[in-house]
């Protein structure tokens, strides 16, 4: 393997270690997320928000990395190609030991991936639940401030309660 391979592919272990290890730390800052929605602590929610934007802005550029290295890797091993390899292709065009790292790393970075992928669903499942519970509220809210009940049952009369003039709610 000349010199230039050997770089270039130190270079995407490189990437593809800290690619994980900024997954690994999105997924730690979701996790937190959650559980500061959970616990209604809005301030705590905007901080970490920012920060797994942060996170989420360095994984775009450890991708974009990784693609370029990837591109200029597949036209050493195959110079005519016309277009990038997979990483599992482009690693089993290599030779041991790079091949095992090379896929140990891919499969290490997928995990990850999987992990915040799930955690994304769960934390949007608990957003859409908390907005339409608020967006209930709201209406109750409404509906008795313009002298309506805020609850009832099918087939019970309504019985019509006084105008709100002002509302003060705290959270």
């Amino acid at each position: 393997m000349d010199k230039r391979i050997a770089r270039e592919l130190a270079q995407l272990e490189a990437t593809l270690t800290q690619s994980a290890e900024r997954h690994e730390q999105l997924l730690s800052l979701m996790r937190r997320q959650r559980d500061a929605l959970r616990q209604a602590q809005g301030e705590q929610v905007a901080d970490l928000s920012r920060q797994e934007n942060a996170v989420v802005q360095a994984i775009s550029e450890l991708e974009k990395r990784r693609l370029e290295l990837v591109a200029s890797l597949t036209v050493a091993v195959l110079p005519g190609a016309t277009q990038p390899m997979r990483m599992r292709e482009l690693a089993e065009q290599l030779p041991e030991p790079a091949r095992g790292r090379l896929l140990v790393l891919r499969e290490k970075l997928r995990e990850r991936i999987v992990a915040v992928k799930e955690q994304s669903s769960v934390s949007r499942r608990a957003s859409e639940s908390l907005l339409s519970h608020m967006q209930g509220l709201v209406q109750s809210l409404s509906h008795v401030s313009a002298r309506g009940a805020g609850y009832d049952r099918p087939g019970v009369s309504r019985h019509a309660l006084p105008a709100i003039g002002t509302i003060s709610m705290t959270a």
